[in-house]
């Protein structure tokens, strides 16, 4: 893996309650439809954020090599990521970008990219460094450091008018933004979307997940939204805006039938036990063509229940590989 798109992947990283940078919203693209964001102080320095950082494992010699090149570590120098894009699937116009505040070394940084296959540019002042995967020759990404605090990454183009944005001094424009505002000052991870949620369908890894997205119901979700805030309780919020009433009816009770089947099983499976558990504070409910949902869960709890999975796993991985007939 080369150090830019070591860094990509380092960027997206899990990392925390304030609203989102402004700095980092003006970087966004006008035409984004969907946009994302973690303030990561907040969430590490939580017990759950702790917890989860507890158990990274982060044995990769490249991941070691890239953080003694660069000084960089993302579980400690990363502040807030903010990832935005256009949607335009399976198109030429589509565009992304990842945007980050933190602290970012330079000089290693440009040093650790000299002789990879990492280009130096300039635009308008600000260094960008350019590089092409060998399976897609034809398609530059980029990351660019405004400073050591600013970083942007995504294609080549959409980097470049970033930089644009950020030089002109303009406000931030993006219809989305008023709800992000909202959103990011009430939560630790957020998300807005104006894409219909069967569109993100074909991006899921798991195609028995991929295949229900696309089903009548999620494909009524014309926009969405939600967040989480972590702390003692981790609360979990979610909207969706369908095409009528009916819709939205019908998805409040699709939740709450499938609530009712998990509570009905926990007695049987602990799994099963342990989720119904969680549902125990759900609310779901529909006004006009809106639908809502809230969940708050004992931050305690949700460890117990990650722990349990995590062990569930090695069980299963440990099964996996004892020979056939033991």
């Amino acid at each position: 893996m080369t150090n830019l798109r070591r860094f990509a992947v380092l960027l997206t990283l899990p990392i925390a309650t304030w609203a989102a940078d402004p700095a980092l919203l003006k970087l966004v693209m006008p035409d984004a439809k969907v946009i994302a964001g973690i303030q990561v102080d907040q969430t590490k320095n939580s017990l759950f954020g702790q917890y989860i950082l507890s158990h990274m494992q982060v044995d990769d010699a490249g991941f070691k090599s890239f953080i003694a090149q660069t000084g960089f570590d993302p579980r400690r120098d990363v502040r807030e990521i903010m990832i935005a894009s256009n949607w335009e699937s399976n198109s030429a116009a589509s565009r992304w970008l990842v945007m980050a505040r933190g602290a970012f070394d330079l000089g290693k940084i440009a040093t650790a990219a000299h002789g990879t296959g990492i280009t130096t540019t300039n635009f308008q002042g600000v260094n960008i460094l350019v590089h092409s995967s060998s399976a897609k020759p034809d398609v530059e990404n980029a990351v660019a450091f405004f400073d050591s605090t600013y970083a942007v990454m995504g294609d080549l183009a959409s980097v470049e008018a970033a930089i644009g944005r950020q030089k002109s001094g303009a406000a931030p424009g993006n219809q989305l933004l008023s709800k992000v505002n909202d959103l990011s000052s009430k939560n630790d991870f957020w998300f807005a979307t104006l894409v219909p949620v069967s569109e993100f369908a074909d991006a899921m890894p798991d195609p028995n997940l991929s295949g229900a997205m696309k089903g009548n119901l999620l494909a009524a979700i014309s926009e969405a939204s939600g967040g989480i805030r972590f702390g003692d309780m981790v609360n979990i919020s979610a909207e969706a805006t369908t095409r009528s009433e009916k819709d939205a009816q019908a998805l409040v009770d699709v939740v709450k039938f499938v609530a009712g089947m998990v509570q009905l099983n926990r007695q049987n499976n602990a799994a099963a036990g342990q989720v119904a558990t969680l549902l125990d504070t759900l609310e779901c409910k529909a006004a006009g063509n809106v639908t809502t949902l809230s969940l708050a869960i004992p931050e305690l709890q949700l460890e117990q229940m990650l722990e349990m999975m995590r062990q569930q796993s090695r069980q299963a991985t440990k099964k996996q590989a004892l020979p056939q007939g033991n």
